[in-house]
């Protein structure tokens, strides 16, 4: 029971949110909230010991900073005290958390409420109304989020921006907030990294070259263009880069001129913590705003970013990262130089376990070698040839396109007649379950194996179908492959952007014989042709 005392001690309260709409958006301005509050602890003969403000924070939640501070010193307080709001709804919207302080906090430590609009005075037992106002502000907030949600998915879906600030690289048309425009001051950096990136470069790399060059994080750069980055908290070093922001903005198919949007939601109305949405899931609108990175830097960044480079002891950089690969258990190569040797690739799978695989060991010189002489070999033939080569690569990359395609084929029709075989088996399996020849427990073990199976037939089917519109994309793509290569006519020494521009894969075989007779298979797939090419190391 609260201590009798002449006068009452009460602290303000006041709280506005996006959640409270426009209609009552006035009367329930943060001024005019205080405004009301003072009038009426000065008519009721309160003492005022403070005010308290949460401008932009959600009723749902009640973990706002200047609401946890009110309560904190009401609790404090060796003195009796209340809490004084214009409304219920000020207070909080989470019916829960709403009862369980006013019920249960509150009267244990001799603080009162008091809603000025709801009638709510806990000095009083003419309460009765007050669960129920509560209720009804939760399914308030519950309606209003379920509003916002479907807006912004309309929004989403018409290609229209819907983020709380524009993505690294661009800034919101003045003119029209749902719109993208390319930042001149970032977009220049977005392209840098790209470039960085496409030449080999780790994102841990790519962030040490940001931060080395001064240039501002993301958040840095906004509270730059805000006027407050002398005063945000919101970062302690402002040049500070990382690898996973470095990483965000590599991945993001915005900077291709696509809106990307629902990739995150929330867990409820309640808990704003925003949980990832499976990439499928997510809206992509094509073409809404200018690109700042074509297709394909994207498509090949995006094949060198999924590639974990280990660091090496080599003192050297690997200019073949991502490229080099084993044909028998498809893992990428391991680079490095064993025992203070000349540096080499192995396979991965042999390094870890060698009775899982074979070594296929070359070394660094030798694959640069054959590399480099494969690609001069083109580049001279289509020289010394003209017409004649464009038109021997046109074949030979037909007839290996035709060759895969019809693997793929062949591979994809024996996928989609197993998943159609499962569809059938689970079928009767139901049959015999509902007619009680099989217990639930055994439907459901027997069931559960099928859909996994079938889940992964369906992925695999994705795959085949995914490599076969890549091998005819290919077969159509010769005359691309020699404008590529004729920009290297005159290089002598293999690179990182010749070998990104003009390669898709490298296959290393198992070495046969030894000492002169040794002979290796290396197989180098272009980018541009369906058909391989092989040289002998």
């Amino acid at each position: 029971m609260l201590k009798q005392q002449t006068k009452l001690r009460v602290r303000l309260y006041a709280r506005l949110s996006k959640d409270d709409g426009d209609a009552d958006k006035e009367s329930n301005s943060i001024t005019n909230q205080l405004q009301m509050l003072r009038y009426n602890a000065k008519e009721k003969g309160f003492e005022v010991i403070g005010e308290y403000v949460d401008d932009g924070y959600s009723g749902t939640t009640f973990n706002r900073p200047d609401l946890n501070r009110m309560i904190k010193d009401a609790m404090d307080d060796p003195e009796p005290s209340g809490i004084m709001v214009k409304d219920m709804s000020r207070f909080g919207r989470n019916n829960a958390m709403f009862m369980y302080y006013v019920e249960e906090i509150f009267p244990n430590n001799d603080i009162l409420f008091i809603a000025l609009n709801d009638d709510v005075d806990t000095r009083f037992d003419e309460n009765e109304m007050m669960p129920f106002k509560s209720i009804m502000n939760e399914y308030y907030a519950r309606d209003t989020s379920k509003k916002i949600r479907s807006v912004k998915k309309t929004t989403a879906l018409s290609g229209g921006f819907c983020g709380s600030f524009a993505p690294y690289g661009y800034v919101v048309d003045p003119e029209n907030k749902r719109k993208l425009l390319v930042d001149p001051d970032t977009a220049p950096i977005v392209k840098r990294i790209f470039e960085l990136s496409k030449q080999g470069n780790s994102v841990h790399q790519i962030a040490r070259t940001l931060c080395e060059d001064g240039v501002l994080i993301p958040r840095a750069y906004r509270a730059m263009k805000n006027g407050t980055l002398e005063t945000s908290t919101g970062f302690k070093f402002p040049t500070d880069w990382v690898a996973k922001n470095v990483k965000m903005i590599l991945e993001n198919q915005v900077y291709l001129g696509h809106m990307v949007s629902h990739k995150t939601q929330t867990k409820s109305f309640k808990n704003k913590k925003p949980v990832a949405v499976p990439k499928e899931e997510w809206i992509i609108v094509r073409n809404t705003h200018e690109a700042i990175i074509d297709e394909e830097t994207f498509e090949l960044v995006q094949k060198f970013i999924s590639v974990k480079k280990q660091p090496n002891k080599t003192g050297r950089p690997n200019i073949f990262v991502g490229l080099v690969k084993c044909p028998d258990c498809g893992r990428n190569m391991a680079f490095s130089n064993p025992n203070g040797r000349e540096p080499r690739f192995r396979c991965r799978t042999y390094v870890r376990n060698s009775n899982l695989c074979t070594t296929h060991a070359i070394s660094y010189e030798a694959l640069q070698q054959i590399v480099m002489s494969d690609i001069q070999k083109h580049i001279k033939n289509m020289e010394a040839l003209g017409d004649q080569f464009i038109q021997e690569m046109h074949e030979l990359s037909e007839k290996g396109g035709s060759k895969k395609i019809k693997q793929f084929e062949k591979d994809l029709e024996v996928a989609e007649k197993r998943i159609a075989e499962i569809d059938s088996v689970i079928m009767k399996l139901f049959e015999q379950n509902a007619l009680g020849k099989i217990s639930d427990e055994r439907f459901e073990k027997m069931s559960s194996a099928y859909e996994s199976e079938q889940k992964e037939l369906a992925q695999k089917r994705d795959e085949l179908r995914t490599k076969i519109r890549a091998e005819e994309k290919k077969t159509q793509s010769t005359n691309q492959f020699l404008e590529t290569i004729r920009k290297y006519e005159t290089v002598t020494e293999l690179n990182r952007s010749m070998l990104v521009e003009l390669i898709d894969s490298i296959y290393v075989y198992q070495a046969e014989g030894t000492g002169k007779d040794r002979k290796q298979r290396v197989e180098i797939n272009y980018r541009f042709l369906a058909g391989s090419q092989c040289g002998i190391a």
